[in-house]
């Protein structure tokens, strides 16, 4: 009975297993890959030399990774959260044109809400392109071109405001630099769209169309500054804005062409500095 009592009183050796703490959340994403581990189609900028999503094949795998960082973390959110601003200032654009400017036209509110929706276009396809650059070759080629259409439809809602605003009471002007401007973006997004002049052969020639287009804005500006004046322009356009948006434009165009050397030396450079 003795014996029997010591052994009720023995307790059961409980087993523990270790579990490192990181285990959860490396199982949360796929290891990223380097520039030499991914396929060749995938491969763009060989001085990001590291953090790429594996090719996933996957729409909602492409979307799980705005969970965790990679080297497009940066280039999805910095266009994806404007976008939502955007978005929200379309819906607030004419509450705020009431209040602020009750003599504002239906044509004037238009405008302004035609502009934020280029802007919308614009921001949501280059934050879907990064997103799915990893999906598949033809996935990724597609949104790339996309992401430029989105460019130019933004050019154009940004001309088509700053056309209105500069000749707001010469429609006559108006409507012959809409139709230039109108012109000018579709032929853009043909070029843009068309598979005879995609891949990096071309990349000149895709840029000069981009930079051609943003330039044609000097015409209604500089006719602007010879009926009203320089003094009056810079009042009634925001012509100073105008000239500042050129020339980032050039400066982008710039980066783009000649594909200006990144050195990141850190894994966290060559995640974020894209």
């Amino acid at each position: 009975m003795e014996s029997l009592s010591r052994q009720r009183k023995q307790p059961t050796p409980v087993q523990m297993e270790v579990v490192p703490l990181t285990s959860n959340f490396e199982s949360t994403h796929p290891a990223l890959l380097s520039y030499d581990e991914i396929p060749e189609w995938y491969q763009d900028n060989d001085f990001i030399r590291h953090g790429y999503r594996p090719e996933s094949n996957s729409v909602r795998a492409c979307f799980a990774s705005w969970l965790y960082m990679h080297n497009e973390t940066v280039n999805i959110h910095s266009h994806f959260i404007p976008g939502i601003l955007f978005l929200a200032a379309e819906v607030g654009i004419h509450q705020y044109l009431q209040t602020k400017y009750p003599k504002a036209t239906i044509g004037d509110r238009l405008i302004f809400a035609f502009f934020l929706l280029t802007a919308v276009t614009c921001l949501g396809m280059s934050a879907a392109y990064h997103t799915l650059m990893n999906h598949s070759n033809h996935v990724s080629h597609l949104w790339l071109r996309l992401d430029f259409v989105g460019i130019a439809i933004l050019t154009l809602g940004d001309f088509v405001s700053g056309i209105y605003m500069v000749f707001y009471c010469e429609p006559v002007l108006q409507r012959i630099y809409w139709i230039m401007i109108i012109t000018l973006s579709f032929a853009t997004i043909f070029i843009l769209l068309n598979p005879r002049f995609q891949g990096r052969r071309w990349r000149t020639f895709r840029v000069c169309t981009f930079v051609g287009t943003g330039l044609s804005g000097l015409a209604p500006l500089a006719h602007g500054v010879k009926i009203f004046g320089f003094s009056q322009m810079g009042k009634q356009s925001g012509m100073a804005y105008y000239v500042g948006e050129g020339l980032l434009l050039m400066l982008g165009a710039l980066f783009y062409t000649v594909s200006i050397e990144i050195m990141c030396s850190s894994p966290y450079v060559n995640t974020c500095c894209l």
